[in-house]
């Protein structure tokens, strides 16, 4: 039952370990809510309940008297984080938590959502929960601080701004004393918002007695706040939930300030969530998953010009600009979505929400002018369908022929006699605070919604059925343009009309994000696998090679580490692919080393040759040249590195293996034929990831089999198994058709490298962490 704070209360200690004698009521009444829902499935919330286990179970018992437990959650963008903070609250309620606090977001949309789910998912349905928040009310102070009278769980959905948890730490002030008796749990989302500490720590005079606490050198605000909540609470734990945690990671381990106490670095543990069943995200966009799928669309650089008001230097006021015509790309994104959200409803789903996202500009006149474009341009299309009946089904016969291989749920007449109908059911928002509009998808469910906005919609706030994204913000951080990329998330039943208009240059920072990302999820399963916390072992993370991972404010502690590739597959993602000379060169190298050492093994679609010397592996990565803006593939560096490694005992032993699909499309390597492996490109002289997971094990006993995962193929079990002597050198000759470049192949190369005794270190590290 769900009730308001009564007038007075005993604090009643609840002594439940989280033993094999613990009763699961809260989380088995969840698991019950969730089970008579029809969109979860069994197998979905099974991972639920083992996540949640895990990560409760992690945490600090609750029986010892004093603890402060400090945690990470990494996910996946818009992928359910929420779902799992709930399981993990309900069983923190069994475990005898008596405070729980979410912080959730810094704006009123996302707590009001995340308190109504966790109203009907948690305390709706669960024992003895006292809620001092509602959908329409953050939290306020209660008139009688001293309260709990029931002996449940009180629960918290606040904001993460200043004057609330200003109130928060108020009303805890008044508690001190009885807090003892509190397990206190803080759920913090979105937590490389807002939270990081982008100052600095207040010196302890009890312990520097010279030395007066300094205001200047104080935590910022928000982050003494949390801090201090938690200091308040003589058993609390913290756990921070993200999907781009490159902040998080790099909190200074030891700081700690005179006044609010130790940061939050997650030092007792970080855990990685498994990729969802069904989840659409950088892998599947532009990864190697990508591979076949045609989604990206270029904006042409005028039309970005058009879009965006123009600032010479930041002491310049932005020039307005007059109405606008709408650029040809973003004319055919509208068109597109109309016509998708015609297919969607012809397939059946109908009553569900369709967006659009148009994601231009941070300035809200250039929203607003975008915005009043796209509804000028809608009754100028309707105008001209009346004074020339037909020429919308016309452009919407061009459209469907753009759109591309794409499964029909009806005649192509009635496909696009629905685009047109759809065309005029098309709402179109401008988010942000001047306009009030809002997304209303509870109150309209069946929207065909335009969302043209900037800072709204570039963190935490879902767009329910996203198929068409145009995206033209730019950034220097890696994880504000994972966040700002909304179009990341569940598409069952319309994965194939997704569509994304960008920049080039956009795509390919989306290219080499994600590797990025693949980078630091086996960072982190490498830190659980090796039984380490995160203050025992760094987690190392790829550097992007044109973005920060994250604001230089909130990287203080961040540090270039010695260049390694142990226990990295680097490869070749990048490729001058006008540059015949240079690619026949490449052909050339590949055909020598090939004649040298011929294959002898034809297995998993390739042919493999063994017992390579490492000279020879180093001398073809020494003369290889790849593109010169390659920054992820440096193989004149990796060479070193080999030889190094071979001084020490290691990387002596090397395999090469050839893919060898089977294709009429040929290239002569070597003396013999090999079939031709077809990539894409997704972004300018860009194919995104190159090669087969499963080739990593072609030299592994029991081969890629034995390393088969729910996926796929684990590379990163095969590079854990790789003995440390053994090296695989694995030779793409690319089909140039794909990749219009004039010559016979296109020659990539990557590597799967053991973990070596170097340390496997990677790009960037926390400078606290490098030497544990």
């Amino acid at each position: 039952m769900v009730v308001k704070f009564p007038q007075h209360f005993t604090l009643k200690p609840r002594l439940a370990l989280w033993t094999d004698g613990t009763i699961w009521e809260n989380w088995s009444r969840h698991e019950s809510f969730l089970r008579s829902m029809p969109k979860w499935k069994p197998h979905q919330i099974a991972s639920v309940a083992e996540e949640s286990l895990r990560i409760i179970s992690k945490t600090t018992p609750i029986h010892r008297p004093e603890f402060q437990c400090r945690g990470l959650v990494v996910g996946y963008v818009q992928s359910g984080k929420t779902a799992n903070f709930t399981a993990v609250a309900a069983r923190a309620a069994d475990v005898g938590y008596r405070l729980i606090i979410v912080l959730s977001g810094i704006h009123d949309s996302l707590r009001n959502q995340t308190q109504r789910r966790l109203d009907q998912e948690l305390a709706g349905v669960g024992v003895d929960w006292i809620t001092l928040t509602d959908e329409a009310t953050d939290f306020q102070e209660p008139a009688v601080a001293d309260g709990f009278a029931l002996t449940g769980t009180v629960l918290i959905v606040a904001k993460k701004i200043t004057p609330i948890l200003k109130r928060l730490n108020q009303w805890l002030g008044r508690l001190e004393g009885r807090l003892a008796d509190v397990p206190v749990l803080l759920i913090d989302d979105e937590a490389d918002q807002a939270s990081i500490n982008t100052r600095g720590n207040r010196r302890d005079p009890s312990i520097d007695n010279e030395t007066a606490p300094d205001d200047d050198t104080a935590p910022s605000l928000t982050n003494a706040l949390i801090r201090d909540i938690l200091r308040k609470a003589p058993r609390a734990t913290y756990i921070a939930y993200t999907a781009t945690p490159f902040a998080n990671i790099l909190i200074d381990p030891d700081a700690k300030d005179g006044q609010v106490g130790e940061d939050l670095f997650p030092k007792d543990f970080v855990v990685q969530l498994p990729r969802p069943d069904g989840y659409t995200g950088t892998e599947e966009l532009f990864g190697i998953s990508a591979q076949g799928r045609d989604v990206l669309r270029p904006v042409d650089p005028a039309d970005v010009k058009a879009l965006k008001s123009k600032q010479r230097r930041r002491s310049e006021a932005i020039v307005a600009r007059g109405p606008l015509d709408l650029p040809q790309s973003l004319a055919d994104a509208l068109l597109t979505f109309a016509l998708v959200g015609a297919i969607r409803l012809l397939r059946g789903q109908t009553g569900k929400p369709h967006t659009m996202l148009v994601h231009v500009s941070q300035l809200q006149q250039d929203q607003m002018r975008i915005g009043a474009a796209i509804k000028e341009q809608i009754r100028s299309w309707f105008h001209h369908e009346e004074a020339e009946p037909g020429v919308l089904r016309q452009m919407f016969l061009s459209t469907l022929a753009g759109l591309g291989t794409v499964e029909l749920p009806a005649s192509e007449e009635n496909i696009l006699k629905e685009a047109v109908n759809n065309l005029a059911r098309l709402d179109v928002v401008v988010l942000n605070s001047t306009t009030g509009d809002e997304l209303e998808y509870d109150l309209r469910p069946g929207r065909q919604l335009v969302a043209v906005g900037g800072n709204r919609l570039s963190r935490g706030l879902t767009l329910e059925g996203l198929t068409v994204a145009y995206f033209l913000r730019t950034t220097t951080l890696a994880d504000a343009l994972l966040q700002m990329a909304r179009w990341y998330g569940f598409r069952a039943g319309y994965d194939d009309l997704i569509r994304i208009w960008t920049t080039e240059g956009i795509a390919q920072w989306f290219v080499e994000l994600a590797l990025v990302e693949e980078s630091l999820r086996d960072s982190i399963t490498a830190l659980n696998k090796a039984g380490r916390r995160p203050d025992q072992m760094a987690i190392r993370m790829r550097a992007h090679s044109k973005l920060l991972l994250t604001s230089k404010n909130k990287s203080k502690m961040q540090a270039d580490d010695a260049r390694s590739w142990s226990g990295e597959n680097p490869q070749t993602i990048l490729f001058p692919l006008y540059d015949r000379d240079l690619l026949e060169r490449n052909l050339d190298l590949a055909s020598e080393l090939l004649r040298r050492h011929p294959p002898t093994q034809e297995a998993y679609g390739g042919a493999i040759a063994h017992d390579v010397p490492v000279e020879d592996i180093a001398l073809f990565l020494r003369r290889y040249e790849g593109h010169p803006n390659s920054i992820a593939f440096q193989s004149p560096e990796i060479a070193d590195w080999i030889l190094e490694r071979a001084e020490a005992g290691e990387l002596v032993n090397w395999t090469v293996f050839v893919a060898n699909p089977e294709r009429e499309r040929q290239v002569l390597l070597g003396g013999r034929p090999f079939g031709l492996v077809r990539r894409s490109l997704q972004a300018n002289e860009s194919i995104g990831i190159l090669i087969d997971p499963r080739h990593e094990g072609v030299d592994l006993h029991g081969g890629p089999d034995n390393y088969r995962a729910t996926a796929g193929f684990s590379a990163m079990s095969m590079r854990e198994d790789r003995p440390a002597q053994q090296g695989l050198l694995l030779l793409y000759p690319l089909d140039p058709e794909p990749l219009r470049s004039p010559t016979q192949a296109v020659l990539g190369v990557a590597l799967s490298l053991p973990w070596t005794s170097d340390g496997g270190e990677r790009f960037v590290v926390n400078r606290g962490l490098r030497n544990v």
